[in-house]
């Protein structure tokens, strides 16, 4: 596991790359709750960050293309009101049609992302894909 930790005056950042493998979703989740924890959410409020960057994360695998070196990229952004967490893949995400039903293997991750989170943005670049997903402190 690559990480790296930087204070700026903005907030705080960290940044971790892992391989793009479903046997890394573990060492995801735990990158996720260490920052919803040290950002000082409650239990439920770390939970739903968590459960949402999972998703994320689990659809970078699925969905997504690692980098040359086999690899993701996970950030966290502390800003002191909000906390950011986004995954970066290096695919390109095709946004599905509009008004179209969640199939019964896939298709419900972005409605649960924004059930459980302040705000989720997908930026789709032809370098990649990222999602960022944010909430604020109260």
């Amino acid at each position: 596991m690559r990480a790296t930790v930087e204070q700026a005056g903005l907030g705080a950042r960290s940044e971790l790359s892992l391989p793009a493998l479903a046997s890394e979703l573990g060492r995801a989740r735990a990158y996720a709750r260490e920052a919803t924890a040290a950002f000082g959410f409650d239990v439920e409020r770390c939970e739903d960050v968590v459960c949402a960057f999972n998703e994320a994360v689990t659809n970078a695998i699925r969905h997504g293309r690692p980098d040359e070196h086999g690899r993701i990229r996970l950030s966290v952004l502390d800003d002191g009101e909000r906390l950011t967490l986004a995954v970066r893949d290096y695919g390109t995400f095709a946004v599905p049609a509009e008004g179209t039903a969640p199939r019964s293997e896939g298709g419900r991750g972005f409605p649960l992302m924004t059930a459980l989170m302040d705000t989720v943005e997908l930026r789709v670049e032809p370098a990649g894909t990222t999602v960022r997903l944010s909430k604020a402190r109260a």
